[in-house]
Order: structure tokens, then sequence, then C-alpha cells
């Protein structure tokens, strides 16, 4: 794959107590390197409140990924399947501590392309959340793969 990519990151929430979703999808050109047999992928948001852009660096090899967050909300989030991770969610409105239990990790690497699929359960503060799915396709930015649906 090629340095210069796009990324697309789509996350699902499915809250327990009412079962109501929220899909929240970030669409940005990052860049992508792989050394030492891993994929490095680099990418920035733009919260919608106008706050400070968030840098994003996701690490993946072998069925672990790892998402760290930096700017106006910082973390470091590990996904891997049948284990249960915890870190702390740095927001504005303060700390919150993040518990993730992956239930199923899918990664498909293709030439141009990667597409990761992971669900989890997500605890706040010791309190179950919700079911989560995040799906991240990168690609790379000239493949003529990313279509707006």
């Amino acid at each position: 794959m090629k340095e210069d990519i796009l990324i697309s990151v789509k996350g699902l929430h499915t809250l327990d107590k009412d079962g109501e979703q929220e899909e929240i999808e970030v669409i940005s050109p990052g860049k992508y390197y792989f050394k030492n047999g891993k994929h490095y992928i680099f990418y920035e948001e733009q919260p919608q409140d106008g706050t400070e852009c968030i840098r994003n660096r996701i690490s993946l090899c072998d069925g672990l990924l790892e998402l760290q967050k930096k700017g106006a909300m910082s973390t470091k989030m590990v996904f891997e399947r049948d284990k249960r991770s915890e870190s702390w969610y740095n927001t504005p409105f303060g700390n919150l501590l993040a518990g993730i239990t992956v239930t199923d990790m899918q990664v498909k690497e293709e030439e141009q392309q990667i597409d990761i699929s992971i669900e989890y359960d997500l605890e706040v503060n010791y309190e179950r959340l919700a079911d989560c799915r995040i799906e991240i396709k990168v690609m790379e930015k000239d493949s003529g793969l990313f279509h707006l649906t």
C-alpha cells in the first residue's frame, strides 16, 4: 500500500438501557507505513464542536490493534480478540475509565486496502454502557476504491 491514504472510521454504539443506536463516521486523509511487521496509520479528525484537532495513530499487528488519540481528547485503547483492556479517556469534560472486551475482530488485508471490523462491549467507570462495532477502511488515496454511500 502506498503512503497517501484515505481512512473511514465508522462506529456504531447500541446503548443497553433502551436499545438506541448511535452511529458516527469520520473520513480523513492520512499516512500509512509498514515497518517491522506492523501497519501504522496516521490521521487527524476535527471535532464538530470546533475544539482542538485530534491526532490519531493506529497500529495493527497479529490481531492486536492499538488506537492512540492526542489532542482535545486523548487515550490509548487496545483491541485484542477475547481480551479485556482498560484505558483512561481524557476529555475536556473530565476523565473516564474505559473498559473494552473484544468479542470479534476481523482483519482483511489486500494490496490497496485494509478492512478491519471489531465488535466489543464498552464499560465506562466499571458500568456496562454499550455493545459497539467499529469498522475501519484504509485505502490508497488514488486507488478509486473510495465511494460515498
